[in-house]
């Protein structure tokens, strides 16, 4: 039996011994007895010991806690041993399988638990009994932060404290530790018109702040509209205390993240007299006014209502304050969508200072007021300390960030939040998180993210910066996350290169020990399936010669065919956008390229999809995500064969001179695609939870709608009086696209 690989994230040491292997029972019958020699007033002790017993219940379906069998299951708390170089040890354990005795043995109430996972995982039912071999693994975290960040964007808006719970549950699976909860973020103009604007918390003392959520999709479930605003669940049950709790014990660390200077739209626009200025004093509606006092006032207020209402009663002190991605920009404001409107404040005050000045002088009153009220860990983003080739942020503020850190005794608490996105090393936006500087930091690679437009999976991302981690010793690593389980491997990956980077290996070898974690008995199939995904949504890091074309798959499938990068405003077009008429003027003049690539990317998908099916019959293997992923690869091959459609619709329709057998060809063609966009659709609502139904189903939704207009026009026109444009279907478009859009 290899009940190595079966472990999540890959152990420091694991060492087998020689003898039989201890029977712990059969279905029916219990050979064990659990003895909890720790505090059980703790409540990651009391996690750790429920578990013990959920898992030998489930597998033996017997009581578990009343067992009394001749194999002692001994759970308790010890100092860690003094001969072997054992970092972060109170999240360090020993579990031992000896004769008549498994011993869990926590460094730490985090490290028993952390052994109690590992034994969750060791533990499986075969020919009819569960038995573990003679081993003993010693284990511990390199890095002592690891988790997700978990932006306020479609999805987490509409979890429930269930769903946030699970999202715990599943991070305590990987022995990750720290969720970090964006309960304030703004960006700018998309979907109704409307600014995209995130509160998660209600703030008592500022009632604006509120924010619906707009539901607008069709759904096959209800074979009708959805088409509702509600306040997220998390602000109008007002749970986070609850979420915070529940985290402690599961050993994870659940903390807020509050945007203040970036991503800032809904406090200056409800409140102007903080807002950013215009030279003639007129409120931006975007960003603060840092030398205003009254802004000061309302951020501590708002501080102050989040750490006494949610952090000090549940012990929490950690705090993370944004400051990502200050910029301005157009489509801050729905009343004048093309209208630029900075970040930085232009009043009498603040218009002869330094950018770089403002923003520090902000981030050091926020930090120091975050440690006057008892935060031990303030976390902010790099951005002052790498040059960005985007927006204003081009210089490096580095020495007058640290001084300013120093001269107001921070560097204890500051921790800094490096991320970057590249799958290749010459692509991030820095190659070192400075450990000269002798701040603490962590890094932020990404899970992919963007799950309600399409999902992709950015091992090589977590990989690179794993290893910045590790060889510069930053304290943790944190991904840019938002949650749809499809993301799971990567999930694994990033626990692994948090938890063992050397042992983790390549992005190949996490694949491969992936696949035999969950699809044990099928691992080969899994494994060429993983593949197939990573080949279909790829990215390369090839410099194309002036004047030649190329395309990665990534960047086809995420960019240009996908609907969501459709929903910003753009200077110089019409919005919203010519969708997919924007698309396709990107498409037709090199045709042959991307319909061979297309070609390509479909074939790969409906044969990933296959495999995946064929493993969802197993019940041997993790059944419901091979169905997830099967969803997955429908999602890819119908998106490319909805333009491939196109593409066959374009050379039909030719010249424009149409007789009514090609009309009618273009209509089935239409009718085609929309009748398999609404089969993906009904195949989601089976698969994904709930929560993502919103953001995924409304760009489905426009997909299908397109097709249905489309197809509904040429059956109500005669074929000598269609008029189509390729690159701009709008004349055809009903009230209902236009309203999705």
């Amino acid at each position: 039996m290899n009940i190595y690989d079966r472990i999540i994230p890959v152990p420091q040491k694991f060492t087998c011994h020689p003898g039989e292997d201890v029977p712990l029972g059969s279905p029916g019958r219990a050979n064990f007895r659990i003895i909890t020699d720790a505090c059980a007033c703790d409540p990651v002790v009391k996690s750790a010991d429920i578990l013990i017993c959920d898992t030998l219940a489930g597998l033996l379906n017997v009581c578990a806690c009343s067992a009394d069998g001749p194999v002692t299951i001994t759970l308790k708390l010890v100092d860690a041993p003094d001969n072997i170089n054992i970092v972060n040890t109170d999240q360090g354990y020993r579990l031992t399988v000896a004769e008549n005795a498994v011993t869990l043995e926590g460094f730490g109430a985090a490290g028993l638990y952390y052994a109690a996972v590992t034994f969750s995982q060791i533990a499986k039912l075969e020919a009819g009994e569960v038995r573990l071999p003679r081993c003993e693994i010693l284990d511990w975290p390199q890095l002592r932060t690891r988790g997700h960040f978990m932006e306020s964007r479609f999805g987490s808006n509409c979890m429930t404290l269930d769903d946030w719970k699970a999202v715990v549950d599943n991070m305590a699976e990987m022995k990750m530790n720290q969720l970090c909860v964006s309960v304030y973020g703004c960006w700018c103009v998309q979907y109704d018109g409307r600014v995209s604007e995130y509160i998660y918390l209600p703030i008592h003392k500022y009632p604006k702040l509120k924010v619906p959520v707009v539901k607008r999709y069709w759904s096959p479930e209800k074979n009708g509209w959805v088409d509702e605003e509600v306040l997220p669940p998390m602000f109008e049950q007002d749970f986070f205390g609850e979420l915070i709790a529940y985290g402690r014990t599961k050993a994870v660390e659940v903390f807020p993240l509050f945007n203040s200077y970036g991503h800032n739209t809904l406090i200056p626009a409800q409140y102007p007299e903080v807002s950013a200025k215009e030279e003639d004093g007129t409120p931006t509606l975007h960003g603060f006014c840092t030398r205003n006092e009254k802004t000061y006032e309302m951020m501590f207020d708002i501080y102050d209502e989040i750490i006494d209402r949610y952090l000090l009663p549940n012990g929490i002190t950690s705090f993370h304050m944004g400051l990502d991605e200050v910029h301005g920009g157009i489509a801050n404001n729905a009343e004048d969508i093309f209208k630029f409107r900075d970040a930085r404040c232009h009043c009498p005050k603040c218009k002869d200072a330094e950018k770089a000045e403002l923003y520090i002088d902000h981030a050091i009153k926020l930090m120091k007021h975050l440690k006057k009220r008892g935060m031990k860990s303030v976390y902010m983003y790099s951005d002052m300390l790498v040059r960005h080739e985007w927006g204003d942020m081009n210089q490096d503020s580095t020495e007058r960030m640290m001084r300013a850190i120093d001269e107001n005794d921070l560097r204890d608490v500051a921790v800094i939040d490096w991320w970057t996105y590249s799958d290749f090393k010459e692509g991030l936006m820095f190659q070192s998180t400075r450990p000269e500087q002798g701040l603490r930091r962590t890094v932020k690679p990404w899970n992919g993210y963007y799950h309600w437009n399409i999902v992709f999976y950015p091992l090589k991302n977590a990989y690179l910066l794993g290893k910045m981690a590790r060889e510069e010793g930053c304290e943790g690593m944190q991904s840019y996350s938002a949650w749809d389980l499809s993301y799971d491997r990567v999930h694994v990956a990033q626990a692994n290169y948090a938890w063992n980077f050397e042992g983790a290996g390549s992005t190949e070898d996490v694949t491969l020990s992936y696949a035999k974690v969950k699809f044990p008995s099928l691992s080969a199939d899994a494994e060429r399936a993983l593949k197939l995904f990573d080949t279909i949504m790829g990215t390369t890091n090839t410099r194309y010669a002036e004047g030649s074309f190329g395309i990665d798959n990534c960047s086809l499938m995420n960019g240009t065919l996908a609907y969501y990068f459709y929903s910003y405003v753009n200077n110089g077009k019409p919005y919203p956008r010519s969708f997919p008429g924007e698309a396709m003027t990107r498409i037709l003049p090199h045709c042959e390229i991307y319909e061979r690539a297309m070609l390509s990317i479909a074939a790969m998908a409906h044969q990933a999809e296959d495999i995946w099916l064929c493993i969802a019959k197993d019940n041997r293997c993790d059944v419901k995500l091979a169905r997830r992923y099967a969803w997955e690869a429908a999602h890819y091959y119908t998106l490319t064969e909805d333009y491939l459609a196109l593409l066959q619709m374009f050379d039909l329709y030719g010249d424009g001179k149409l007789c009514k057998d090609k009309k009618t060809m273009l209509a089935e063609i239409a009718g085609a695609r929309r009748l398999a966009r609404l089969s993906l659709m009904e195949r989601f609502e089976n698969v994904k939870e709930d929560f993502l139904r919103p953001g995924h189903m409304r760009n489905h939704t426009i997909f299908m709608q397109f097709f249905a207009d489309l197809e509904a026009y040429l059956l109500r026109t005669e074929a000598g009086d269609v008029r189509l444009n390729f690159e701009d279907f709008s004349p055809i478009a009903s009230e209902a696209f236009w309203k999705l859009r």
